[in-house]
């Protein structure tokens, strides 16, 4: 009983915790921005985190609008499985001090029983809000991926900036759980 209560909560070897991995950017256009987090080496691939812009784009709506998928993908030959993420997104003071605050709106995926959507005030010279994303408890080797869409009546970001997290856990009684995060400003305008 001793020996199971010493183990229970351990990542990989007993007395360590969870193993951060680097990030490393994939892509940063005006199309895309994505990290890759790999494993020991640089072959392995445990998997990314990508942000990307959709081609839908209504600027003569009532509201203009931007779209966007928002991707958090485990490799599924590799032997993790996504345990939770959480994507923040904001605008830059800039737009900020112009514009004010920024619509967004999100479909959530179809797994969606631990996902949650909510606002954090962001300090950095004003005081603005930033938009989070999180899901917990996910369970799953593969992509989860969901649309989002920023709205904003007088004038649309030229930029976004994003950060993220991800958790995953190896598969087996010793198996290991890894974090990775990483932040940028997608500059798609």
């Amino acid at each position: 009983m001793v020996a199971t209560g010493a183990l229970a909560g351990c990542s990989g070897l007993p007395g360590t915790g969870p193993r951060t991995l680097d990030t490393v950017v994939h892509e940063n256009s005006e199309d895309e921005l994505s990290w890759d987090f790999p494993g020991q080496s640089d072959a392995e691939s445990i998997g990314y985190v990508e942000i990307r812009r959709k081609p839908q784009f209504d600027s003569e709506g009532s509201i203009p609008s931007l779209w966007f998928t928002f991707n958090a993908s485990i490799d599924p030959s590799s032997s993790y499985k996504l345990d939770q993420f959480t994507a923040t997104f904001a605008t830059p003071n800039t737009y900020f001090d112009q514009h004010g605050q920024l619509t967004y709106l999100v479909s959530p995926p179809t797994r969606s029983d631990s996902f949650n959507t909510y606002y954090q005030r962001a300090w950095g010279g004003t005081t603005h809000r930033q938009f989070v994303m999180d899901m917990d408890d996910i369970g799953l080797d593969g992509t989860i991926q969901f649309p989002f869409v920023i709205r904003d009546p007088q004038a649309l970001p030229s930029t976004l900036q994003c950060s993220f997290s991800v958790q995953a856990t190896e598969s087996g009684t010793f198996g290991e759980t890894v974090t990775a995060s990483g932040s940028g400003t997608f500059e798609f305008g």
